[in-house]
């Protein structure tokens, strides 16, 4: 399964980078399309901007000419007339300008300081901006008169001086013969001299301005080298299409805007003008990109179908193969249940044998609280009558059918008898937490720390070393592998607390059994745990590890050793923050003792016995039966009692009931071992269970003896733990 998961992991993989490469080869390919789909859409129009340029200029040059004819027609027949008349009066002129109105605004005649002579609508050339020499004697201007207008003059010097004019309303010429070419959405044609100066443009403003030297007046922070470049080209008389970066002069703010410009020279004469259409370079870049955009939809389209049907037929396949795997898993699953149904008999068995066990517990225990009386007072009667009397062999009768039952009752309870090896003793705490935490250092990697806070003086507990040593690397192991690769810390921290802080974790009431706990906290940084998870850490076989990393045993068992030490275990977690958990030990309170002496050099005087049972009608038979044995008895009924006398009479030897008032008789045993070491502890069980043989084995307890118990069987327990070495 791994080596499987190993190959589809590596398959993805691969795919993901074969992927990654059709990618990037369909984007190079996408993207050289694009620009030689751009750049030949972007060169085709400058080609029509450039042939439409000419077209223009050819157009400016034929009317030009045209206006050079006129004036020369207009000077011949003044001459003509001057032949007839003998005088000069221009009347032609306004003949002229009366006829051709559409773009001929005036004519005049001026002297040789170009004093105004004669025109039809009296304003006087006030200001020359533009030169343009065709010949000697003729040349093309750019004006403003005395109207504060600007207009397109045709000059001609005559032979006395004097000059004759044609005046071209530039506006009109504009609107006519310029405005109505379109040149994408913001462009526009232009005519400029050859020095640069503009002579018409869709914006007054922009008539006579030099393109270079006046926009550097209007506009001192204008980045101009791109468009002076261009310029340039067009004062050498070049012919092209430039791609330049410039403005739109009169828009709000003066964007800065990429522009196209197709230019050519319009020779007149000896000079010449340049003729310049300019369009947005985005007119021409943005209706190829959204072009080329669809294009793409449409063939992203296609593909998009065509990856369909083979994701659609790999989907196929893909469910073809699923459905096989959860046919060959219904197979195992199927084969699983029914080796399920095989066993279920030999559960259904199990499970009786169980409820079984529980029920003989209570059972034996009613039972051995009758028979102890029975037994106890029909040998009392045995020890007061005379031997062969009817009412002796009465008697006898009565102890040994007694006796029958209770070998009866201990055959059921012997089904749950278990043992355990483990033997307890007293262990100083802070040298066990502190062995341990050098042994958690070992064997943590370099990016966790190990910090330690142990505050325990002499605090010691019953229990076994070797236990407590494996539940402190449980939890810190499980705290190594929660941090991971990143740096974090383990914090390791004891002290003693009253029984009160265990209240706030334990549910239900704490016994008082301890007057005092030892208090272990282990937390670290690590990921944490959610809530569900936090439910389920102590159940066995659970983990939230890898397959083949964890078994889930590791907290179940640290969770039963706690236990066996009559101790309890919490925990609290924060997903993302990290997770602690809490130790709570009942601290043993020990006396010193000189292990030389033995019980015999100790005792002084008769046998002193305490005996626990919640059963009166028992306490009062045994204070009968031990009375007469002239054997000192201090009967309890509770453990507080018990407690009470211990502090106050000698005694030798604790005979306990093994559960009183529901607490246990093993946890009352271990309670008082630190605090009366030499004192023998003796259970009477009504059933000898795992907790009994645990405690014996442990030395909680020196010996138990199976209930109904008489004083005989009392005595022989406690003699039988003198005489042990």
């Amino acid at each position: 399964m791994k080596i499987l998961m190993e190959i589809k992991k590596y398959r993805a993989i691969l795919m993901s980078l074969a992927m990654t490469i059709v990618l990037g080869v369909f984007s190079c390919l996408v993207f050289s399309i694009w620009k030689e789909y751009k750049e030949a859409i972007i060169d085709n129009q400058k080609k029509q901007m450039l042939l439409t340029t000419q077209s223009m200029g050819d157009n400016l040059k034929a009317f030009i000419e045209g206006y050079q004819a006129d004036i020369n027609s207009l000077y011949a027949m003044e001459e003509e007339n001057y032949k007839r008349t003998g005088s000069k009066t221009w009347a032609v002129l306004e003949e002229y300008v009366n006829f051709h109105t559409r773009y001929v605004y005036d004519a005049i005649l001026e002297d040789k300081n170009g004093k105004l002579l004669k025109s039809i609508h009296g304003f006087a050339v006030k200001e020359t901006y533009s030169v343009t020499n065709i010949d000697n004697d003729m040349s093309f201007r750019l004006c403003k008169l005395e109207n504060g207008e600007m207009y397109l003059l045709i000059k001609k010097k005559l032979d006395d001086g004097t000059s004759v004019s044609i005046l071209i309303d530039n506006k009109s010429y504009n609107d006519t013969l310029v405005s109505n070419i379109r040149v994408g959405t913001n462009g526009y044609v232009l005519l400029k001299d050859s020095i640069g100066t503009i002579l018409t443009h869709p914006q007054k403003s922009q008539w006579g301005i030099n393109v270079i030297t006046g926009r550097e007046i209007m506009f001192p922070n204008a980045d101009l080298t791109s468009l002076q470049q261009m310029i340039e080209r067009q004062n050498r008389g070049e012919t092209g299409v430039a791609e330049y970066y410039s403005y739109w002069w009169e828009d709000p703010g003066v964007p800065k805007v990429k522009k196209i410009s197709a230019f050519c020279p319009v020779y007149i004469g000896d000079g010449f003008l340049v003729m310049s259409a300019v369009i947005d370079y985005n007119d021409i870049y943005v209706p190829v990109a959204t072009g080329f955009f669809k294009l793409g939809l449409v063939s992203v389209g296609i593909v998009a179908v065509v990856l369909g049907m083979v994701f659609y037929i790999g989907a196929l396949w893909l469910q073809k193969r699923k459905d096989r795997e959860e046919i060959d898993y219904l197979i195992e699953l199927n084969n699983i249940l029914e080796e399920m149904h095989q066993s279920e008999e030999t559960i259904a068995h199990q499970q009786r044998l169980q409820i079984m066990g529980t029920m003989t517990g209570g059972i034996a225990h009613e039972f051995n609280n009758l028979l102890t009386p029975i037994m106890g007072y029909a040998e009392l009667l045995m020890l007061e009558l005379e031997d062969g009397s009817d009412s002796y062999d009465n008697a006898m009768e009565i102890y040994d059918a007694s006796a029958k039952a209770k070998e009866i009752i201990q055959q059921i309870s012997s089904l749950s008898r278990k043992n355990m090896e483990t033997a307890y003793k007293s262990v100083d705490a802070g040298k066990v937490l502190r062995r341990a935490a050098k042994m958690v250092t070992s064997v943590c990697p370099p990016n966790v720390k190990v910090e330690e806070a142990i505050y325990l003086e002499e605090e010691r507990f019953l229990g076994n070393e070797t236990q407590m040593n494996q539940v402190i690397l449980n939890i810190c192991v499980n705290a190594i592998h929660a941090i991971g690769h990143r740096e974090g810390k383990i914090h390791i921290k004891a002290c003693r607390v009253m029984p009160y802080e265990l209240e706030q974790y334990k549910q239900s009431s704490v016994s008082g059994e301890w007057d005092s706990y030892i208090r272990i906290d282990i937390s670290d940084n690590g990921e944490g745990m959610s809530e569900e998870v936090l439910k389920q850490i102590f159940d066995p076989f659970f983990t939230t590890k890898k397959n083949g990393v964890g078994t889930g045993l590791g907290l179940s068992l640290v969770e039963q050793i706690i236990h066996s030490h009559k101790g309890h275990i919490f925990a609290e977690s924060t997903a993302g923050i990290g997770s602690v958990f809490h130790v709570f030990l009942p601290v043993n309170e020990h006396k010193a003792q000189e292990a030389s002496q033995s019980m015999e050099t100790e005792r002084d005087g008769a046998l002193r016995l305490l005996i626990i049972d919640d059963n009166p009608k028992v306490l009062k038979l045994l204070e009968k039966s031990f009375s007469k044995l002239k054997v000192t008895v201090f009967s309890c009924m509770n453990f507080e009692e018990a407690r009470k006398t211990l502090k106050e009479q000698e005694v030798d030897a604790v005979i306990s009931e093994q559960y009183v008032a529901g607490k246990s008789g093993a946890n009352f045993c271990m309670s008082i071992k630190g605090a009366y070491p030499r004192l023998i502890r003796i259970i009477m069980a009504d059933r000898v269970t795992k907790e009994i043989v645990e405690a014996k084995q442990r030395k909680i307890i020196d010996e138990y003896i199976d209930k109904p118990v008489s004083d005989s069987a009392i005595l022989k327990a406690v003699k039988n733990c003198i005489e042990k070495p």
